[in-house]
């Protein structure tokens, strides 16, 4: 949320005292991130000890906090983890506002790394972080409480719905009628990506896949690299069980938020050490994250009601550049050998 939501600044202080016992000098609006569900804020103890709050509008994601806790907990020191209350609870309720609730992290200064880059030596603790995670076995003490990798392409329908209506309707603005060109262009193009994805999917459901625990948007911008130059997984809001490719995907061969280049990628995989990737698993995300991107850009164009042409512009932009010469599209079927074994499909 990049605008203030208004809270009221005493109720939060209050609040932090009662459920963490934190005496606060000040509380500062941040104008950071893009969750419309929330909004975040810096706050000074009376003692100058500084930390990072989040206010979530709605109901707690458990798993989003549970995992870097219990990463945390587990000694992986490059994941920022939410505190405990007195009551030893990982969130607690914002009082006065009701569905709403209070998040607490440390404060960590930095900027992430599609601003800062990363280093050669941060690039090598990347890798090391991240295999760590994927080492943890933690994803099987977290079963039943996240979400399994099923190869299903939940975003299929959406796209699917898409397809018909933009056939289907004239648009007035001139935003949603310039989508609505491109995507006619292009709509045989999607088509025969859904139906490359939908086979890949199904040919994978019977892998024999390792399946560990994934952040499943570890990309450039989720990864905060500190003033004090140690980097840090962040923004842990769809923790899953699945094959390693679901963050590797960001690595290799990755465009997504900043292209990865091929010596940083050697350099990743010099942290994260030897693995075999599967090419079509590879594969299958790369559409699938395509899918999902091009699906909700349909949506917020030709379907939400608030955002304005400005914001639409951006979208359309985003959406035309998936399909320019060299771009995404074009490139999800590339999967080059450097650094790792892959396996033969």
């Amino acid at each position: 949320m990049r605008e203030p939501p208004g809270l009221d600044v005493d109720k939060i202080s209050a609040c932090l005292d009662e459920y963490y016992g934190l005496r606060v000098a000040s509380v500062t609006f941040l104008p950071v991130g893009y969750d419309l569900d929330a909004a975040v804020y810096r706050v000074v103890s009376r003692n100058g000890a500084a930390y990072f709050l989040k206010v979530r509008f709605g109901p707690v994601h458990e798993p989003s906090l549970l995992v870097p806790r219990a990463l945390g907990d587990f000694g992986i020191q490059n994941v920022i983890a939410p505190l405990r209350t007195r009551s030893s609870d990982l969130w607690c309720p914002l009082n006065g506002y009701p569905d709403y609730s209070i998040v607490l992290y440390p404060f960590r200064s930095g900027e992430n790394a599609m601003v800062a880059g990363l280093s050669d030596d941060q690039w090598r603790g990347f890798g090391f972080t991240l295999r760590a995670v994927h080492d943890s076995g933690l994803g099987e003490s977290f079963r039943g409480r996240l979400p399994v990798e099923t190869f299903s392409l939940p975003s299929v329908a959406l796209v699917r719905q898409l397809l018909t209506l933009v056939g289907e309707t004239d648009f007035e603005g001139a935003a949603a009628a310039r989508l609505a060109a491109f995507w006619r262009e292009h709509t045989r193009q999607i088509r025969r990506m859904l139906a490359r994805a939908e086979s890949l999917g199904r040919s994978l459901r019977s892998a024999p896949f390792e399946y560990v625990l994934c952040h499943a948007d570890i990309h450039a911008a989720n990864i905060l690299v500190g003033d004090d130059g140690r980097i840090y997984l962040i923004d842990w809001d769809g923790p899953m069980s699945a094959p390693r490719e679901r963050d590797l995907l960001f690595v290799i061969g990755s465009k997504i938020a900043r292209a990865v280049e091929p010596r940083e990628e050697g350099l990743f995989f010099e942290g994260y050490g030897a693995v075999e990737i599967d090419p079509d698993a590879l594969i299958y995300y790369r559409y699938e994250r395509i899918i999902e991107d091009i699906g909700e850009i349909g949506k917020s164009v030709f379907l939400a009601p608030s955002p304005g042409e400005q914001m639409r512009e951006k979208d359309i932009d985003l959406f035309t550049s998936f399909f320019a010469p060299g771009g995404i599209v074009e490139a999800a079927e590339t999967v080059a050998f450097r650094q790792l074994p892959i396996k033969s499909s």
